[in-house]
């Protein structure tokens, strides 16, 4: 059982079943890992993310580590300290990575005139910096958008079949680049199968609109803190 793809798998679902990233081959795969640990084709699958793979093919020359190692996929996702270890020159290096995926020139362009003070190759600077669905056209870049796409996370209030109320950490814009969190209250649903046994007051990472994984308390300071300093940079 390799816990790495499981974890990968599980905040990967939910935007290639809407079509927005990698094949159509992938959610299967996905789906087949999460529930049984049988991960064959997981990593090909990753591969042809368009987004996804530049990240975790920077971060594993930064680190060091291992491209589908467990803290490395970490790091990406909800964050943690080997992000320290990304300097501003190294966002040249992941647009050279768009460029051999596939990434539009034009937009590779324009990213280069945006180069950050403070490099930080986390999922929510993708959102924010380089802005979701802007490099594959797949979704508008708003508001909406970004809260769907970045890993909202909070305490379940209320459970009802397969849906969860949740007081999710959201973004509201605050000024021209600038976010700040907010509670927002939804409902999000729930596969029983990939969620067991979810009670009210488990915290829950929720990525586009459906509950993905229960989270550790340590998982929790780790999104919260780098969620935080991702905020602290300006857009």
């Amino acid at each position: 059982m390799d816990k790495a793809l499981q974890f990968e798998s599980r905040f990967s679902l939910p935007p290639n079943s809407l079509g927005y990233c990698g094949k159509k081959t992938a959610a299967y795969k996905f789906k087949k890992c999460i529930l049984n640990g049988k991960c064959d084709g997981v990593k090909s699958e990753i591969n042809k993310f368009i987004v996804l793979n530049p990240y975790l093919e920077l971060l594993k020359i930064v680190t060091s580590k291992q491209k589908f190692s467990y803290e490395l996929i970490e790091s990406y996702w909800i964050g943690n300290s080997l992000l320290k270890k990304a300097k501003p020159k190294d966002f040249l290096l992941l647009l050279k990575f768009f460029k051999k995926q596939g990434v539009p020139d034009f937009f590779i362009e324009e990213l280069k005139e945006k180069l950050p003070k403070k490099f930080i190759p986390s999922h929510l600077f993708q959102v924010l910096h380089v802005g979701v669905g802007r490099a594959s056209g797949s979704v508008p870049f708003n508001i909406k958008t970004i809260n769907n796409c970045m890993i909202r996370w909070g305490k379940v209030q209320k459970i009802s079949k397969n849906h969860a109320a949740i007081n999710l950490n959201s973004l509201k814009v605050v000024g021209k680049g600038k976010y700040k969190l907010v509670k927002i209250k939804e409902n999000v649903p729930f596969d029983n199968q990939i969620i067991k046994n979810l009670k009210i007051s488990d915290n829950v990472a929720v990525h586009w609109n459906m509950v993905i994984k229960k989270l550790t308390k340590s998982e929790e300071e780790k999104i919260n803190y780098w969620t935080k300093e991702v905020l602290k940079l300006s857009f």
